[in-house]
């Protein structure tokens, strides 16, 4: 070793050097953290982006509502907490916006919805859920409540395994009676519509009808990627956007489809908005405003 090498040996590396590497950090501080958040696997999700601006999510098109052909027979008995008249009461005419859409609606047109003279019971799955989902998936509950005039209720946990195809009762676990709205804080390897960026997923289910007067949802799904939304949380107003994630998939539980206006919450690639717009708002209320079943 020439005494040349010894002496840049012991100066350590050259300006140059540590400039270069200075630089490489740097990027990749700036530039690889987004991409370790939000894209764990190759695709890109469809549906609504939202999110901070270092985590990039996406909430994927809603499962359709699934009709079972049936009737009215094979349903089962009213249920002891239902009322004859609705237990809530949807708010006053919002706005006069028609940016909204439902994700179905009858042979006349009328929106499907759930019975308001019934509380819609949830029961969750929390194998993967992030620090203070309970407190989220409340809050998110309570603003689709206040739009809607509809109730929720959160029974508790349950180890039902989350399927995109779920049918209206299961009496082997939850015994004679419409099954609860599953909302599973899972990922992509159980739910694998929640590749890539893609957030959540949600829908109802119906009851099994013979005619349009028996036409209405009695369950649902909401599946949030537990992962995704726990690093989304770390950022500041993270939580906020986090609900808002919820409030969506809640939305389209209670019939709202996505909407091309980029003020509305269900706008399908909307960036940053966290709160309902003045369409979200009045389809809600429609939805709201449904036939009881409960007579």
């Amino acid at each position: 070793m020439s005494l040349e090498e010894r002496q840049r040996r012991r100066n350590g590396p050259s300006p140059v050097v540590t400039a270069a590497i200075t630089v490489l950090v740097v990027s990749v501080a700036l530039l690889g953290l987004p991409y370790l958040l939000s894209a764990r696997s190759g695709g890109s999700g469809t549906g609504q982006t939202t999110g901070s601006r270092l985590v990039d999510l996406a909430l994927g098109q809603p499962i359709q509502p699934s009709a079972h052909r049936g009737a009215a027979s094979s349903w089962p008995p009213v249920p002891t907490d239902a009322r004859r008249s609705p237990i809530g009461h949807p708010p006053s005419q919002r706005s006069a916006s028609t940016a909204y859409a439902f994700m179905t609606t009858t042979p006349s047109g009328r929106p499907v919805t759930f019975d308001p003279c019934r509380p819609i019971h949830l029961v969750v799955n929390d194998s993967l859920a992030p620090s203070g989902a309970d407190e989220l998936l409340r809050q998110a509950a309570d603003a689709v409540s206040d739009a809607t005039g509809l109730v929720f209720v959160i029974d508790g946990r349950t180890d039902e395994v989350p399927a995109t195809k779920r049918p209206p009762m299961d009496r082997a676990r939850y015994g004679n009676r419409w099954s609860p709205v599953l909302v599973a804080w899972t990922d992509e390897a159980t739910v694998p519509e929640l590749a890539g960026r893609v957030a959540g997923i949600g829908g109802p289910v119906m009851a099994p009808y013979s005619r349009e007067g028996e036409m209405h949802f009695v369950s649902g799904l909401v599946y949030l990627d537990g992962f995704s939304i726990a690093q989304l949380a770390i950022f500041p107003d993270g939580r906020v956007e986090a609900r808002a994630i919820i409030m969506h998939e809640l939305a389209h539980l209670a019939g709202l489809n996505h909407v091309g206006d980029n003020r509305e919450l269900m706008y399908a690639d909307n960036t940053g908005q966290t709160a309902f717009g003045p369409g979200d708002l009045e389809g809600l209320r429609r939805l709201g405003s449904g036939p009881c079943f409960s007579r």
